[in-house]
């Protein structure tokens, strides 16, 4: 398509948008979500945004281009409007201000002001520029404002949890019935009031109660590899040894967890004396090991005051084992140190992972000074 039929096609769209300039403005592409093109002034870019294709209108150049808008120094117009768009900005004009600006933008271009680029003078008038920073300013105060009276709500609401946990404030005032996750000092808050539904022996608990027993929580003893699980893995999967056998459960002297995170990384931990339900595991005895997967789920414990923690529910692909195929915890623990020693290695960003580069004798002795380390602080830790 040559300039000429691009100038026609630009035009075309110009058109359409001026009569459309109620319905905001519009850029020439959409795909999957992303792109200027608005689908109230041209119906065709809903495909691409429904179902990720690529829908792009063939044009000359953008009025929304930062150059364009705002003259030279602003901007780049070689690069396209991908990289310098300010359709954004154009987003704080009025119906009327659209029109103009357009109407304004395709007289100049078929008078021939943009076959040379070089020089770019503001499409937008001093006036138009100031009104577009004047209503930014307006509406960042205005959100200021209701961010303002929110904080005040959420302050007013959890005053109770303050008293009694004066040094999380700042965490209440911004999160406090929100949907978010935080991770604080000792542990991970799940402020968003619909996940208290998945915790079982919570739902008879207030909003207040449910963020009480979290903040109590923060810094105790839990299942740290189980809510590694639950957070961050994608994919899980347990081995274990049967210790005991109740009528509706049964109790694992060790369970080995075998995960995988987001990123592909794989992990590897261990859980001491888990009970389960006996469901899906009637067909076992005590000391057979058995492997299979699970939903990891928070539940409120009381042995020691309320407290979340994690265990297993629903088991699948339930499958008997040998018990050799169950890693000790001496096992356990030298892979730590195998991991710790490779993820420190000055020569890690050298190292293909195949083959060590670390002198043998200088890692067989870390490895050993680690192993013992390590070993001290959790028995020291499984005497407490």
């Amino acid at each position: 398509m040559n300039n000429k039929q691009m100038k026609k096609a630009t035009v075309d769209a110009i058109n359409v948008m001026i009569s459309h300039a109620d319905k905001g403005p519009s850029g020439f592409w959409v795909e999957d979500h992303e792109g200027c093109g608005n689908p109230a002034v041209f119906p065709e870019f809903e495909e691409g945004l429904k179902r990720g294709r690529l829908i792009q209108k063939e044009h000359y150049f953008c009025p929304w281009n930062t150059a364009i808008m705002y003259g030279d120094g602003h901007g780049n117009i070689i690069t396209g409007c991908y990289h310098s768009c300010s359709i954004d900005k154009a987003r704080y004009l009025s119906a009327q201000e659209l029109k103009e600006i357009l109407v304004r933008f395709k007289t100049r271009m078929e008078n021939g002001d943009y076959d040379c680029v070089e020089h770019l003078s503001p499409l937008l008038t001093k006036d138009e520029s100031r009104h577009i920073e004047d209503r930014i300013l307006a509406e960042q105060h205005e959100c200021e404002r209701c961010e303002r009276q929110k904080r005040q709500e959420r302050l007013k609401k959890a005053a109770a949890l303050i008293a009694k946990y004066p040094d999380e404030e700042s965490l209440l005032a911004i999160y406090y019935g929100e949907k978010d996750c935080v991770l604080d000092e000792g542990g991970i808050i799940l402020f968003d009031p619909a996940s208290q539904r998945n915790v079982v022996g919570a739902e008879k608990f207030s909003y207040n109660d449910y963020l009480d027993v979290q903040f109590a929580s923060l810094g105790k003893k839990h299942r740290p590899y189980f809510a590694d699980c639950f957070f961050n893995a994608v994919m899980s999967h347990f081995k274990g040894q049967i210790e005991k056998v109740k009528p509706k459960h049964i109790c694992f002297k060790r369970i080995f967890i075998s995960g995988m995170y987001t990123d592909g990384t794989m992990f590897d931990g261990k859980e001491d004396h888990v009970w389960m339900e006996k469901s899906g595991f009637e067909e076992c005895a005590v000391g057979d090991s058995v492997s299979f997967c699970a939903e990891v789920y928070r539940y409120v414990k009381t042995g020691n005051g309320k407290q979340i923690d994690y265990g297993l529910r629903n088991p699948t692909g339930i499958q008997k084992i040998k018990a050799y195929e169950l890693p000790s915890d001496d096992e356990l623990i030298m892979q730590e140190v195998e991991q710790l020693i490779c993820e420190t290695c000055f020569l890690s960003e050298q190292c293909n992972r195949n083959y060590c580069t670390m002198d043998p004798k200088k890692k067989r002795l870390l490895k050993q000074e680690m192993f013992r380390a390590i070993k001290a602080q959790t028995d020291k830790e499984t005497q407490k």
